[in-house]
């Protein structure tokens, strides 16, 4: 048990949603239920009794959530301390905004690794749609925005790509006809497809792949969001192709079940940034980060 564990606890318990606490925390959905049921299985019994708009604290949850509180008080007045009289490198909050897919799944692995390098930064992260985060680095409300399929073309901003996300075929927990783990891309021809709706990029980056392979595409739902499409395809509503490291915990769990291509697809991801706005000592140290950690990738595929 660690603070980070405490942290996510106390966040569940104040904004009563796992969505929320996960995106604050830089984690995944599956990763809080999981730190969840670690404190569960310290305690050895119940945290929480979740109802049906509420999570309602057991006694022992009550007085965990008590002592989480002092204990993230004193951590967070400790750390503001030493970053007001020792630090004179990290300066200036990180303000990041990105598409919910990238953001959660891929940006939050290296969010981690930052602030465990620089644990005195602090860094605001906001999930939008493709246009929103290119308007808020154009209109300067944010230093650096995570985009996928397209970058974008104006003058004054700069879209670096860093990490290609390999697209799978997912489908619902119950689904056998595949009897194999790696299929070709025409085996999914005419399948129920559930895709993101036209005006997102991923579905126009999909709809051309599968255009150009001669593949029969048959949308029979639209949704704007991973999470509920992944929802619909745990309730057999349909299938759909979606970067594995959006799927890669369901699976695991048994959730969904994914088929890599033989052919495989990679949908690409770029940080975009506005090449006339001065950073701020902290947002120069995490370009620098993402830009040393795209060297190490090149790297280690080059090994």
């Amino acid at each position: 048990m660690n603070i980070e564990t405490l942290k996510v606890f106390k966040d569940l318990i104040d904004t009563q949603s796992f969505t929320k606490t996960a995106q604050i925390n830089y984690i995944s959905q599956s990763a809080v239920s999981q730190q969840i049921k670690n404190l569960e299985l310290i305690f050895k019994t119940r945290l929480f009794i979740k109802r049906k708009n509420s999570f309602e604290l057991t006694d022992v949850g009550k007085i965990l959530y008590k002592g989480s509180n002092e204990i993230i008080d004193i951590y967070d007045k400790t750390v503001s301390r030493i970053k007001d009289n020792f630090d004179k490198e990290i300066k200036g909050e990180i303000r990041i905004s990105s598409i919910l897919s990238v953001g959660i799944y891929l940006l939050n692995r290296y969010i981690r690794e930052f602030l465990s390098k620089y644990p005195l930064s602090k860094i605001s992260l906001d999930y939008y749609e493709w246009d929103e985060v290119v308007n808020k680095i154009m209109e300067g409300e944010t230093d650096f925005g995570f985009i996928s399929c397209k970058n974008t073309k104006d003058i004054n901003l700069t879209s670096l790509h860093i990490d290609d996300e390999e697209m799978v075929f997912v489908a619902p927990p119950s689904f056998n006809d595949f009897k194999k783990e790696r299929i070709d891309i025409s085996d999914i021809s005419g399948a129920k497809l559930i895709f993101f709706e036209k005006n997102i990029p991923s579905r126009k980056f999909l709809e051309e792949i599968l255009h150009k392979r001669d593949v029969r595409i048959n949308v029979t739902m639209e949704m704007n969001n991973i999470e509920t499409i992944k929802a619909a395809i745990t309730s057999n509503a349909g299938f759909s192709i979606l970067p594995y490291n959006c799927v890669e915990d369901d699976y695991n769990r048994n959730k969904l079940k994914v088929f890599r291509f033989n052919t495989p697809i990679y949908r690409p991801v770029y940080m975009v940034y506005n090449k006339r706005k001065k950073f701020s000592n902290s947002a120069g140290l995490f370009m620098n980060f993402i830009l040393e950690s795209k060297k190490n990738s090149k790297e280690e595929v080059l090994k």
